[in-house]
């Protein structure tokens, strides 16, 4: 689902974001997931930061840290998952991809269940 949302360009006015610097990363597109938010002054009214995972394949790759205002709305929930476009370094463009989200969240929950499942228990028949 496109947003059109390229607020997050790094040319947008604010001298760029150091927290989204991905350097050493290639040029390209990565799929990305929140995993978590953290807050600059938790005493304060400090802006929360989200913590991307980026990946490529099956592996992550980087770990990235953006203000939370700079995501699409929707994706502003841990375990979103975005796809980002990293130009010389920064990201230039999120995108949230909602099938996605959906997908690896009923996958885990399907794990979950797996995993929280007893063996069959002969020894409650005698």
């Amino acid at each position: 689902m496109a947003d059109g949302n390229d607020a997050n360009d790094a040319s947008d006015g604010d001298g760029g974001d150091d927290a989204s610097d991905t350097s050493g990363l290639a040029d390209g597109r990565y799929t990305a997931v929140l995993d978590r938010f953290e807050t600059t002054d938790p005493a304060g009214d400090g802006d929360r930061l989200a913590v991307l995972l980026l990946e490529s394949g099956e592996s992550v790759v980087a770990e990235r840290t953006v203000p939370a205002w700079r995501l699409p709305a929707d994706a502003r929930r841990q375990d979103a998952v975005l796809e980002l476009v990293v130009k010389n370094g920064f990201v230039v463009s999120t995108e949230f991809d909602p099938e996605s989200t959906e997908r690896r969240t009923e996958s885990a929950q399907s794990r979950f269940d797996r995993l929280a499942e007893r063996p069959d228990d002969e020894s409650d028949e005698s």
